[in-house]
């Protein structure tokens, strides 16, 4: 049974979502009613999708359907739901997320690092899909990486450039995200709308000399200068509010790693990464980072 219902925002800067974390972890009339209870208090269903083979493989034996085919059977998808990875999908399921004008998130730095493969990013924009951007896990921290990595992956896969337009990019990284986040009011500059942005300072190795345009395939995290969020300046000159943010992780990873420097969690991601299972319940994920 879902809980009290709680406002869905918490001031500026945070906002209250519905999550399952996979159709091989929810039963099916579960999900139905998960994201029924998101669509009716108009809050954002975010589910992980088509990750792996064997996600598919399970499921298929199980219920019969792809997992896109059993998301759509329970009402799972539409505009307010967020599919995370969706890498491995059949045309019906390209043409279904289309259909019904589904969000795809992907994470290229993750499928990369685990294997998981690359996903149909351009068929899915081509079918009406709308694509937005998150890091999953956090190996690589980058959202650079992360916009450049949807086009270098087409690449790949196409044998084609330019996939998809520098402002194409863009609007992955910003408008989607947000209305993946649901939050419509963000991701763009414009009087009444939240007042989150960078700035990308142009004077290192990798920017100097760089059009506009040019930002997203030669930046990283580390030309970001300023970071205004909710109209609260929180990186300043490169430098954020609370301190030296490397200092500050160490000491915090510090705190709960054991004396002998294991790491149990980091043992199980090697394992799987291998190819054993696929997602992970205990992964730390996350859509979008602001």
């Amino acid at each position: 049974m879902i809980g009290p219902v709680l406002p869905d925002r918490f001031g500026p800067v945070q906002a209250l979502g519905l999550a399952a974390h996979s159709v091989r972890a929810v039963p099916a009339g579960a999900l139905g009613a998960v994201a029924a209870f998101a669509r009716e208090h108009g809050q954002p269903f975010h589910i992980h999708l088509s990750e792996q083979p064997a996600e598919n493989a399970a499921c298929e034996a199980h219920y019969g359907r792809t997992p896109t085919a059993l998301l759509d059977a329970e009402s799972g998808l539409g505009p307010d739901t967020t599919v995370v990875h969706a890498t491995h999908l059949t045309a019906a399921d390209i043409a279904t997320l289309g259909r019904t004008e589904t969000i795809a998130c992907f994470c290229p730095t993750t499928e990369r690092d685990l294997a998981d493969g690359i996903g149909p990013a351009r068929a899915l924009v081509d079918a009406s899909a709308r694509l937005t951007l998150g890091s999953d896990q956090h190996a690589v921290v980058d959202p650079f990486e992360e916009i450049r990595g949807v086009e270098s992956h087409e690449r790949l896969t196409s044998g084609q450039r330019g996939r998809f337009s520098p402002a194409a990019l863009v609007e992955m990284a910003t408008d989607a995200g947000y209305r993946s986040l649901g939050w419509p009011d963000g991701g763009r500059l414009d009087v009444g709308a939240l007042a989150d942005f960078v700035t990308v300072g142009l004077g290192s190795a990798r920017t100097a000399g760089c059009l506009p345009e040019q930002i997203l395939y030669a930046a990283t995290a580390a030309d970001v200068t300023t970071v205004v969020v909710g109209g609260e300046t929180v990186v300043s000159e490169g430098k954020h509010r609370l301190g030296d943010v490397g200092a500050l992780l160490r000491e915090a990873i510090a705190a709960v790693t054991p004396a002998d420097g294991g790491h149990d969690g980091a043992k199980g991601e090697t394992s799987e990464a291998g190819g054993a299972d696929g997602d992970r319940a205990d992964r730390p994920g996350s859509v979008d980072q602001r």
